[in-house]
């Protein structure tokens, strides 16, 4: 369920009832409340039309890459996708 990875509860609530984050951080939302550990700082310099956000992208990407195909240092590799797991 959709809740801080902290303290598992919600931050928001209507009329008593609990509001569930999407996606654990409800990234489709104006505003929101994650925990420290989902916060990637952005240079204040860096373009912001430039800035964007991969979320679980990388480390899905990533992981895929490292834990299934095992590649070793020197190694050749081809990435095929352009979304944010390919592109990890």
């Amino acid at each position: 369920r959709g809740v801080m990875i902290g303290d598992g509860q919600s931050r928001f609530s209507i009329n008593g009832k609990p509001i569930y984050h999407f996606v654990g951080t409800s990234t489709f939302s104006e505003y929101t409340v994650v925990h420290v550990g989902c916060v990637a700082k952005i240079n204040p310099s860096a373009p912001l039309d430039k800035v964007c956000v991969l979320s679980c992208g990388i480390s899905t990407g990533l992981g895929a890459a490292l834990n299934v195909a095992k590649p070793v240092k020197g190694s050749s590799v081809a990435v095929f996708g352009l979304g944010a797991v390919g592109l990890a």
